[in-house]
């Protein structure tokens, strides 16, 4: 074999060794854009299932205000039913933003780019889901509080005040734990991550064959 021969029979195997690589590529990108197309899917049924539920528990909780099924005397036993309001519209909120961050087409845009937006827009939220957190801490104790008139009534200030602190401490306990496990913290975007890693390492491995 010449030289010529031997240069057109590498270069040959080096466009088929290219168009393998570029298939690999196609192959892994497509798996992977499935992958995330699934999630988004999976993602938008939890968000209406979600917002049905919030709605329902609004509904309740406008019964509790206006039929005050606990007989309350006092406005104040209202106010960690108002918090737990606040709660779930906050819940709401966060369950509309999630439809709007996978509002994008995946077929507008590189599948890089639009991991990166969906994961830059979960990131934006952290700080709401944090108030959303304390929110449910005060809306918890609080409910246990707005009891403690009736228990007035039936017992002695310190029998009223222990029978009441019992719970508190372990409604404080409780969302201890939950702040501490992430209860608080959406995994949504937890996927994605492993989607856009997944891909960019494949992107440095293509760069370092090339």
């Amino acid at each position: 074999m010449n030289l010529e021969e031997l240069k057109s029979a590498w270069q040959a195997y080096d466009l088929k060794l290219q168009t393998s690589q570029l298939l690999t590529e196609k192959l892994v990108v497509g798996i992977i854009r499935e992958r995330s197309r699934s999630r988004v899917a999976q993602i938008r049924r939890e968000n209406r299932f979600f917002f049905f539920l919030l709605v329902f528990e609004l509904v309740i909780l406008g019964a509790v205000f206006t039929g005050n099924p606990f007989d309350f005397t006092y406005t104040m036993q209202f106010a960690p039913f108002a918090f737990l309001a606040i709660g779930i519209l906050m819940a709401l909120w966060t369950v509309y933003k999630s439809q709007m961050i996978l509002e994008t087409d995946m077929n507008s845009t590189t599948l890089g780019a639009f991991l990166k937006k969906v994961i830059r827009e979960y990131e934006k939220n952290k700080k709401f889901e944090g108030w959303f957190g304390i929110i449910m801490l005060v809306s918890g104790c609080f409910t246990v509080l707005s009891f403690l008139p009736k228990k007035l009534e039936k017992m002695s200030l310190q029998a009223a005040l222990i029978d009441t602190a019992i719970p508190v401490g372990i409604c404080l306990l409780i969302y201890f734990l939950a702040f501490k496990l992430g209860a608080f913290k959406n995994p949504k975007s937890a996927g994605f991550k492993e989607d856009l890693q997944e891909l960019e390492a494949l992107s440095a491995e293509l760069e370092q064959l090339n």
